[in-house]
């Protein structure tokens, strides 16, 4: 038996540490391979970036390339658009094929990173390559790696790990040996009783048995003592308030949210009478209500922050149905609220402005109706009016239509856009207008390239210009600059007008809302080009600002992030 159970743990231990060298082995080169890949893939993603950056600022990028070339395990090649290589670090270029089959080149001009592992042609070795298409026309950066280093590593390694083996196991031969006689020693001590011997035959299933049941109940007391602490942490650092309450109305449980909607400083809440925490009259009044069986629901009046809340009430039933308790609930509604007055305002405002324009279309249709317009002069007229009325209302749906798609996100495709350049084309749209009043219009600064959409940018610089031609005064003018400054794209447009006072400032960029009701008419205003303006900027993740004084002009500035996050969405 003794042999038996020494053998036992000997072939046991040799077949473990055979598997798990093997294993870690194996996953050793599993691993080294991958990480070769992640390295040589961030070096490919890099020195792409890198060398499109160069060639954006017109430089050459082959020096760039050969001092990056110092890692001779590291082939880096150059390949042109139709394929013909142009550049590479370990072999010349004019030797070499077209690379155009070559399946990573095919996947990196499909916009994504190719990859391929073959024997390379021209090093005769088995290699990984990644490459990776940059710049305007198209080029292909190629980086190889001979996938031999991750298995002369592995040769390398492999005696130190097989003599580390060979000592564990010897190590691991005398602790069986000595493991062997504490098993073997007590039964040959009770062999010469058999009584004990039997009892402890008999017990050794038990003896499992327990020690199987405590383990189960060790394991069962560890997942109840996980699932509250995960419980405790989604309940402490939720957003909404949760409160747990007696049939006795004492909080048993209340997490920090509700703390703080409620405006609580109550310390250690649980235990104490509900109305400590809160003397609210609708949230008292719907605890009782709870505690009979009916849940209830509200929003309570707005705190001194100006947040408002609204809460849920519900009765908590036992297994007989019995109420134990009130569960209540409370949310933040502020924002929701907000949203709904300001469609209702907005709705309110569109009606407004829409009947307007109708109003005037319809009493000119009347009176021509009526014969009281019977002249031909008094028809062309008053044909001119509806016109004139009609063409008002057709710009106000547009601007209207134009604000919900910016709202809704519509329009959000992303490109590299050169705002100078786009504000010089909408300056030289607005020329004739500016010179029919007389107003001298002009752009400058340098070219300022932004990640954002073409089209919402037009909106901005073309409503800022038009507006500050339309509100300017004879023989004025307007000034307009774009420069790139501190990693942001500034837009500035300066005028010499009639100016804004300081009152108005807050509510200019408001829908529907004018400064000069009566001179917005005259120009044709909707209302709406700064809150088009608002919008857009915000959807760039920009931010605008606004300097004006009556009579002394108005400047709005723009700034915008190169790279903007929130159009990208």
């Amino acid at each position: 038996m003794k042999k038996r159970i020494y053998r036992s743990l000997c072939l046991t231990v040799l077949m473990a540490l055979c598997l798990s060298t093997i294993a870690s082995l194996s996953l050793y080169l599993s691993f080294y391979a991958q990480e070769s890949r992640r390295d040589l893939q961030s070096r490919c993603r890099n020195l792409a970036s890198a060398a499109a950056e160069i060639e954006a600022l017109d430089g050459d990028i082959l020096p760039f390339l050969q001092n990056a070339a110092d890692d001779p395990s590291v082939r880096i090649t150059l390949i042109q658009a139709d394929g013909s290589v142009l550049w590479d670090s370990q072999a010349s270029a004019a030797d070499m094929e077209n690379h155009s089959n070559r399946k990573e080149f095919q996947q990196a001009l499909a916009d994504s990173l190719g990859e391929d592992s073959r024997i390379s042609n021209t090093a005769g070795q088995d290699t990984y390559y990644c490459a990776l298409r940059f710049g305007a026309d198209g080029q292909v950066l190629r980086l190889g790696r001979n996938t031999k280093n991750a298995l002369g590593t592995f040769l390398q390694i492999l005696p130190l790990d097989v003599i580390s083996c060979v000592l564990l196991f010897l190590f691991c031969l005398l602790l069986a040996n000595r493991e062997t006689r504490k098993i073997v020693d007590p039964l040959l001590k009770a062999a010469n009783n058999l009584e004990q011997g039997e009892l402890y035959e008999e017990l050794s299933p038990f003896i499992r048995t327990i020690r199987r049941q405590n383990d189960t109940i060790r394991a069962q007391l560890e997942s109840i003592r996980q699932d509250k602490d995960t419980i405790t942490l989604i309940l402490k650092n939720m957003k909404e308030g949760l409160v747990m309450l007696s049939r006795e109305k004492r909080i048993l449980s209340v997490n920090n949210s509700a703390m703080e909607m409620l405006g609580s400083f109550l310390r250690n809440p649980e235990g104490q009478k509900f109305v400590l925490l809160t003397r609210n009259g609708s949230l008292l009044t719907a605890v009782e209500q709870a505690l009979k069986g009916n849940s209830s629901s509200g929003i309570l009046p707005p705190d001194p922050k100006g947040r408002s809340y609204q809460f849920f009430a519900d009765p908590v039933l036992g297994p007989e149905n019995e109420i134990s308790g009130v569960l209540l609930f409370l949310m933040d509604v502020t924002e929701q609220l907000q949203a709904q007055k300001s469609r209702e305002e907005f709705s309110a405002n569109v009606s407004h402005e829409l009947k307007t324009p109708l109003t005037s279309i319809s009493g000119f249709a009347e009176l021509m109706e009526s014969g009281m317009a019977s002249s031909a002069e008094d028809v062309k007229q008053f044909s001119g009016l509806i016109r004139k009325e009609a063409s008002r209302l057709l710009s106000l749906i547009d601007d209207i239509i134009r604000l919900s798609r910016i709202e809704e996100g519509h329009d959000s495709t992303l490109e590299a856009v050169d705002l100078y350049a786009l504000a010089k084309e909408e300056c030289q749209r607005l020329l004739p207008a500016a010179q029919t009043r007389e107003i001298t219009i002009r752009c400058d600064g340098s070219a300022a390239v932004m990640n954002g959409n073409s089209t919402m940018l037009r909106e901005v610089v073309y409503n800022l210009c038009e507006n500050a031609v339309k509100y300017n005064v004879p023989g004025g003018f307007v000034q307009v600059n774009v420069a790139p400054q501190e990693g942001q794209v500034v837009l500035t447009v300066f005028d010499s007008g009639i100016g804004i006072p300081k009152e108005h400032h807050d509510r200019i960029f408001e829908r529907f809302y004018r400064v000069d009701k009566s001179r917005s008419k005259e120009t044709g205003g909707t209302g709406l080009g700064l809150s088009i303006v608002k919008h857009v900027v915000q959807r760039h993740n920009g931010q605008l600002s606004m300097e004006s004084e009556p009579g002394k002009g108005t400047r709005i500035t723009a700034r915008f992030p190169v790279i903007s996050e929130n159009t990208r969405s």
